[in-house]
């Protein structure tokens, strides 16, 4: 047991321990662990699992303790896995992801996944769910379509494709490569002659939601929406390019003037959110006694991701503690000021890389506060940077991935839970300081919750907070 790694322990009796066990606070993760005598297991002081009676609870010094007492370890808050040390389950996590992502061909099922990573069935899902998000099989589907994706942009044939990414038959790749990008294997390969495609959507998919989020500044110099569809301007290559989706019967109809069109591609499957999976959480979900009617209401919403993760963080930061009204107009100032110019007349939205090149003066004169002035330029400095790597994060640890973008100055916890919510795709993110949250969640339960209250509430929705939460988000508009 790393014991260096632990916060030094402090004298406390039993009902002390229980009380700092009540606050969930991970500042006495190490400090002692709880046993759950009607559970049979025993939890970090920071567990998310809810409280037991005071008489089902006792205190343990270490893991061995508490299980010379007959206890096993939590599955939700892995106190052995901390008690090795914060990075174990994440390395393992991560170099397992990685020698899938490598050949995963070479992983007929999740049986192999598990004998790769030396855990069993049900440790790989655990360690799935927490740190990528999803599970296991979710995961293995998602890295063959990717893999397949790359080998098809490369001039390979589909069922060359296919075989070097796993698949086990043509039927199998032809549903789960459409049922992530919108397109047949056999018109993907096609795209490198077009300057647009049809994507297929998902059934009831909702695109009213996809035009309320390109659509929040009326005003707006980057986007332009209409009854049916958007424009919007983006980076594609080294230029500007520009995009339009029109909704029509179940499709989207996409067109572009710009060079990358696999980059258009892969920028439009985010911005509808098309690869999610929605239906298991509406199957999960749909008779939650608190969002069950919700969902009901709102079946096929997807979240609509920015075309990159870059937007997702700058919005997150220029939202920080004012209204969206506000919001909307520091970033219309910033594009208009710095995006740049498409024919359409419409702009792009500024790179990281453009935004580290200014001054603090330089966003003061776009109405920028000076302290979010310099938290914009010291994140866009940063990622400029490559610390982090932003184009990597997505296949780390989501708890790896979190502390690195959390190290940037001014990107504090909901910031970043925002930003993997909206612009990295995370399943299983909980923005709960989030004002909006709240809001919905009082029109639910008739009382304003505090932020403790919130976390313990949305627990049970994991690992597909992401879209509990977007649900909850979606509901305001109702009446609005």
């Amino acid at each position: 047991m790393p014991s260096a790694r632990l916060a030094p322990r402090v004298k406390m009796d039993d009902e002390q321990l229980y009380q700092r066990f009540l606050q969930r606070d991970h500042v006495y993760d190490g400090q002692f662990l709880t046993g759950v005598l009607s559970t049979g297991i025993y939890c970090l002081p920071s567990c998310p699992a809810r409280r037991p009676l005071r008489e089902n609870v006792r205190f343990f010094r270490t893991p061995e303790e508490a299980r010379d007492s007959g206890l096993r370890a939590c599955h939700r808050c892995h106190p052995d896995w901390f008690y090795r040390g914060e990075e174990w389950h994440e390395n393992l996590f991560e170099r397992t992801a990685a020698r899938v992502r490598q050949a995963p061909a070479v992983f007929p099922d999740i049986t192999a996944v598990a004998r790769a990573a030396g855990v069993s069935r049900t440790a790989l899902n655990d360690l799935f769910r927490e740190h990528a998000h999803e599970s296991p099989g979710a995961f293995l589907r998602g890295v063959r379509v990717e893999h397949a994706r790359k080998l098809l942009e490369a001039g390979k044939r589909p069922g060359e494709a296919a075989a070097d990414a796993g698949f086990e038959s043509t039927s199998s790749f032809h549903e789960q490569f459409s049922a992530r990008t919108g397109l047949t294997p056999g018109a993907y390969c096609g795209l490198a002659q077009s300057n647009g495609f049809i994507l297929r959507l998902p059934a009831r998919y909702r695109f009213r939601e996809v035009l309320d989020f390109y659509g929040r500044d009326p005003l707006s110099v980057s986007e332009c929406i209409f009854a049916d569809g958007f424009r919007k301007a983006m980076t594609l290559g080294d230029e500007a390019g520009l995009i339009e989706v029109r909704f029509k019967e179940g499709s989207a109809i996409c067109r572009l003037d710009g060079a990358n069109v696999f980059a258009a591609h892969r920028a439009i499957v985010r911005m509808l959110g098309i690869d999610s999976d929605a239906a298991g959480f509406e199957r999960q979900f749909a008779e939650d006694p608190l969002l069950g009617s919700l969902i009901r209401r709102q079946r096929g919403l997807r979240i609509p991701l920015t075309p990159e993760p870059w937007e997702a963080i700058a919005w997150a930061i220029m939202g920080q503690q004012i209204s969206l009204r506000a919001a909307v107009v520091l970033r219309r100032e910033l594009i208009g000021a710095f995006g740049k110019l498409h024919s359409s007349g419409l702009r792009t939205h500024p790179g990281a890389e453009a935004i580290a090149n200014m001054s603090v003066e330089d966003l003061r004169k776009l109405k920028f506060s000076r302290s979010k002035a310099e938290y914009l330029i010291a994140a866009a400095t940063a990622i400029a940077a490559g610390e982090p790597a932003i184009a990597g994060l997505r296949e780390l640890s989501a708890r790896h991935a979190a502390r690195l973008l959390g190290k940037i100055r001014g990107i504090g916890p909901w910031t970043v839970q925002y930003a993997f919510l909206r612009g990295f795709g995370f399943a299983d993110c909980l923005p709960s300081g989030d004002a909006g949250l709240a809001q919905g969640l009082e029109r639910l339960t008739g009382a304003r919750p505090p932020e403790t209250e919130i976390r313990e509430t949305m627990e049970r929705f994991a690992p597909w907070r992401s879209l509990a939460t977007y649900h909850i988000w979606a509901s305001l508009k109702e009446g609005a």
